[in-house]
């Protein structure tokens, strides 16, 4: 998943940098590279958010133990990948509507380019698939673990996997 943000952030920066290059940029070309940069600052914010969050409870730790650890490890991976694009929502909103806005205007072939490039980092296939693997797990084993407030926000999930991997090696 890091990887993913890492490449989200070259191609926005990429867009929004190739958007200053073209000079006298339109109102359009304007309008979609603020949303881009916004949503690299909401990627970089929430990717903080995440780096700053301690690991956590042994509590939590003895109540992932309860589970089978191939469930623990979809839910851990599926569910940071959730929290970070809820904490990236309102940007990712915005940056869709302004998509779709722009699609039924008459400006839509001023940015047509820019677009295209954009879309599949936002409306790309591994998003509905996280989705469905999540919802795939364990009703109750996915309440439980979605009430501890620690996987209510952004959190690195590589630790906690290496953490509980760890435990099972002889």
């Amino acid at each position: 998943m890091r990887i993913r943000k890492s490449a989200i952030l070259l191609c926005l920066g990429l867009l929004s940098a190739g958007c200053q290059a073209g000079g006298g940029a339109s109102d359009a070309n304007r309008y979609i590279q603020s949303d881009i940069e916004q949503l690299e600052a909401a990627i970089v914010r929430c990717d903080e958010i995440a780096a700053d969050k301690a690991i956590p409870s042994s509590e939590t730790f003895d109540l992932l133990r309860q589970y089978e650890y191939e469930d623990v490890r979809v839910f851990l991976i599926t569910r940071s990948a959730a929290m970070s694009e809820e904490c990236q929502k309102p940007h990712l909103t915005e940056l869709a509507f302004t998509i779709g806005m722009l699609e039924a205007s008459t400006a839509y072939t001023e940015v047509e380019d820019l677009i295209s490039s954009v879309k599949p980092l936002i409306y790309g296939k591994e998003t509905w698939a996280l989705k469905e693997r999540y919802f795939q797990l364990p009703e109750a084993m996915r309440k439980e673990l979605e009430s501890i407030p620690y996987f209510r926000e952004p959190f690195r999930n590589i630790p906690i996997i290496k953490e509980l991997e760890s435990e099972n090696r002889p």
